[in-house]
């Protein structure tokens, strides 16, 4: 009885030791978790770059990940530098520049009071190659710009979002064809078996 009351409170004693590390360890990789949270994506958008701009530390997102001709929608998030604290009202501009031919686009981008983080705004990018985005940012910490680049490409193009559209019928096609041949083999054994039952009569 003496043994098997130490073994227990032995055990009992084990688990407060894990309970109190799990506690610990969770405390202090809380912070880190929320920051790498803080710098995820929107979902859906790609982090295209971030850059200073004058005051500002600007980060820009794209959605589609991989851009086609067409729609692009982008998402910026405007901190001020000194402090890292977000710039909820600030006046953001987008110009999309095309490099070889083509027309800019300009775009005033807004946010919500719902969610005052990101400014949010799409482009129309009528043609395939690299783009010049040009952000631009004013508040009452003052005004700055910043110059970061995308790569469009066109419709049916778009790596990797095509290649997951062509591995999706692949695989669709794949299911098809095995059950035309499960039907096929059920069929087959089903008047086999038939034709056994036949002739054991």
């Amino acid at each position: 009885m003496l043994t098997k009351s130490r073994s227990k409170l032995l055990l009992a004693r084990l688990v407060i030791a894990i309970f109190v590390i799990a506690v610990v360890a969770a405390g202090t990789a809380a912070p880190a978790v929320a920051q790498d949270q803080d710098e995820e994506p929107i979902v859906g958008y790609r982090i295209l770059d971030e850059s200073e701009a004058g005051p500002f530390t600007v980060q820009l997102q794209i959605s589609p990940v991989a851009p086609i001709v067409g729609i692009s929608r982008f998402a910026v998030r405007v901190r001020d530098t000194a402090t890292g604290e977000d710039v909820p009202d600030a006046k953001v501009t987008i110009l999309g520049s095309p490099a070889e031919h083509g027309e800019a686009q300009y775009t005033l981008v807004l946010n919500s009071p719902v969610d005052p983080t990101f400014y949010l705004a799409q482009l129309k990018m009528e043609t395939a190659g690299v783009w010049a985005i040009d952000v631009g940012v004013e508040s009452e910490l003052g005004a700055g710009s910043t110059i970061m680049s995308a790569v469009v490409s066109e419709r049916g193009r778009s790596g990797s979002s095509n290649l997951w559209g062509q591995a999706l019928f692949g695989l669709v096609s794949l299911s098809f064809i095995a059950g035309i041949g499960w039907i096929w083999y059920s069929s087959k054994q089903a008047l086999k078996r038939r034709d056994q039952q036949r002739r054991s009569k």
